[in-house]
């Protein structure tokens, strides 16, 4: 099942680049859980689904124009856990790291992921 985590999770940075709103939600549709919860800082409370993961990203895209989020290390998995590192950067230069914590449905689709950014 660890290799089909790290499709499934590469299919998600994936859509991090996807600015068609259609493919992006589909992609999304397809790896994460009716009820996957996304949390990171700058959504506390979070976001549950794959339509308002959608939506959080196309507003992140607004917010931060050229956003670009590149894995930087392998992924490392323990059942149906998994974390790694990744770097963002926008088109003013601007940048930012952070770890991503998943947790995998049964099905295998992503069913939480927490981010923390780095300080």
């Amino acid at each position: 099942m660890a290799a089909d985590h790290v499709v499934t999770v590469r299919r998600y940075d994936a859509v991090w680049a996807e600015h068609d709103a259609a493919r992006r939600s589909d992609t999304l549709s397809e790896i994460w859980a009716d009820d996957g919860f996304y949390v990171d800082p700058d959504v506390p409370e979070g976001v549950v689904g794959a339509q308002a993961l959608s939506d959080f990203i196309a507003k992140s895209f607004g917010d931060m124009p050229g956003l670009a989020i590149t894995a930087t290390t392998e992924l490392a998995t323990l059942g149906d856990r998994a974390w790694y590192r990744w770097k963002a950067t926008t088109r003013d230069g601007d940048n930012f790291e952070g770890t991503d914590f998943i947790e995998f449905a049964a099905d295998g689709r992503i069913q939480r992921l927490t981010g923390f950014y780095d300080d």
